[in-house]
């Protein structure tokens, strides 16, 4: 069994994971479920991937995600890859700006049906029901069932809306 940087990468996450869900066992039950439903799994699939890196066990290119930015691959031209990369990562920033801004209750439903309207170019019915689906899981099992608190969007807090 060979140590490799891979393997060494994994060992960190494990721990980072296993502090992040310890850390939260004296919480109120309501403030650790996230830790504890983020971290749990997370130590569970660091755990796995810790093992397949000490055993060697190699993923081929071809078993790739078709996100990762690989410049250097062979069937599609770096132009192309580039032009992806900014994509899918503007999508992140503006996940992330639009959750700052508007919240977590009305960015779910609109970052889903933007995407699949505008970068998938889906039908209506598709990308409405989709949605739909996407707000009531959300909905039913952060708000309803967990209770999760989530922070109004800056421009509800602004206008005296919350």
């Amino acid at each position: 069994m060979k140590v490799r940087p891979q393997a060494i990468f994994s060992f960190v996450f494990l721990i980072f994971f296993i502090v992040f869900a310890y850390l939260a066992k004296d919480w109120r039950l309501q403030a650790r479920m996230y830790p504890w439903v983020i971290g749990i799994p997370m130590v569970i699939l660091a755990l796995v991937q810790l093992i397949l890196d000490l055993k060697g066990i190699v993923r081929k290119q071809q078993d790739a995600a078709p996100v990762d930015f690989q410049f250097a691959q062979t069937t599609v031209e770096p132009a192309v890859a580039k032009r992806r990369a900014i994509t899918m990562f503007s999508w992140f920033l503006g996940f992330f700006f639009a959750i700052w801004l508007l919240g977590f209750s009305i960015t779910i439903p609109l970052m889903v049906f933007t995407y699949l309207k505008i970068q998938s170019d889906e039908k209506w019915l598709l990308s409405l029901s989709l949605t739909a689906i996407a707000w009531g899981f959300f909905h039913m099992l952060f708000v309803r069932l967990l209770t999760l608190p989530f922070p109004e969007g800056k421009i509800i807090t602004w206008l005296g809306l919350s």
